[in-house]
């Protein structure tokens, strides 16, 4: 009644029972002696336990405690997500691939590199092309290479991060886009079939520093290479940070 009261009701905040004080859950389980009595009845009528009043105090007040906990839990505000600083491993028995595209001029370098959940890397690859295209498409066009590339070197279970926002948004989303984009990103969402498990994953530019460092690198060397169990040497002061970095 205490509680109807509080909330503007018409209504006596006083305790059925004792009539003496308000009613509020303390009330009722610590201080209410007829509400106490009660219980202790009850558990002999239907179900032939003898309780002795100590011990039924004991497990009222711990019945309070857990009360007062969960009402403290759901005045809590709920926490903001904190986006991470670094790269982050995957769950054990996945692998992560991590894609990236660099864009100069008329030149497209693409970068991808698979890690296991020791950070140890798995594969590395890049692609350099000769066409002016949009950052978007040749996002696109990384995320593709790095899932074709991935499932043909055998990984079925993979954790996929782009630092596009607006190309993880449209895969997870399986929207459309328009002319050649459509096209890759329909086989971006279809290839994942393929594997056991695929998630993609948006993270920022700093996390994502080796597939970038690769993109680079690819704009200056020639078409395809893959390597496996190994990367470009100089992108392996990065792989070794986020490797110390790994909780």
């Amino acid at each position: 009644m205490g509680a109807l009261a509080s909330r503007g009701l018409n209504v006596d905040p006083c305790c059925p029972r004792c009539g003496v004080e308000r009613e509020d859950i303390g009330h009722m389980v610590l201080h209410c002696s007829e509400s106490q009595m009660w219980n202790l009845r009850n558990m002999w009528v239907f179900e032939t336990k003898r309780v002795e009043p100590t011990m039924a105090y004991t497990r009222t007040v711990a019945l309070l405690g857990e009360y007062e906990a969960a009402n403290a839990r759901d005045a809590e505000p709920a926490p903001t997500p904190v986006s991470n600083q670094h790269w982050q491993a995957p769950y054990a028995g996945h692998y992560k691939l991590n894609t990236d595209a660099s864009v100069i001029a008329t030149k497209v370098g693409l970068g991808v590199l698979v890690r296991d959940s020791m950070g140890d890397v798995l594969m590395s690859a890049w692609m350099r092309g000769e066409e002016a295209i949009p950052v978007l498409q040749a996002e696109a066009e990384a995320l593709r290479f790095g899932l074709q590339y991935a499932y043909d070197a055998g990984f079925r279970s993979l954790e996929v991060e782009s630092d596009n926002q607006a190309l993880v948004k449209l895969v997870q989303a399986h929207e459309h886009s328009r002319m050649h984009m459509h096209v890759i990103v329909e086989d971006i969402v279809t290839l994942p079939n393929a594997f056991e498990f695929c998630s993609f994953i948006f993270l920022s530019r700093n996390c994502n520093k080796v597939a970038h460092s690769i993109a680079n690198i690819s704009l200056t060397m020639e078409e395809v290479k893959v390597w496996m169990e190994e990367c470009p040497t100089e992108t392996l002061p990065f792989v070794l940070v986020d490797k110390a970095m790994i909780e």
